[in-house]
């Protein structure tokens, strides 16, 4: 890649489903069918909203550990010469 837009470009593309994705889907699909069906829509609505703060604190240390971690890779190619010419 040649530049930060690249970068940006492919980690934002959709990827192709996983292996086994598609069948792991299809095997949850009646236990989510029978959770909506016995689950009220409010307590839906709370559990996955308690449930994607969690979410969040993974992905945002994620993040953090992953934008960290590039800044270091920079740096430290900046350093050899191969980033910027230097």
């Amino acid at each position: 890649m040649n530049s930060v837009l690249d970068f940006i470009n492919e980690a934002s593309t959709p990827h192709p489903p996983y292996p086994g994705e598609e069948t792991a889907r299809k095997a949850l699909d009646p236990y989510c069918r029978k959770v909506a069906e016995t689950l009220s829509d409010a307590f839906l609505d709370e559990f996955w909203s308690a449930l994607g703060q969690l979410q969040d604190c993974y992905t945002n240390e994620a993040f953090r550990r992953g934008f960290c971690l590039g800044a270091a890779l920079m740096e430290e190619l900046r350093c050899e010469g191969y980033v910027w010419g230097g």
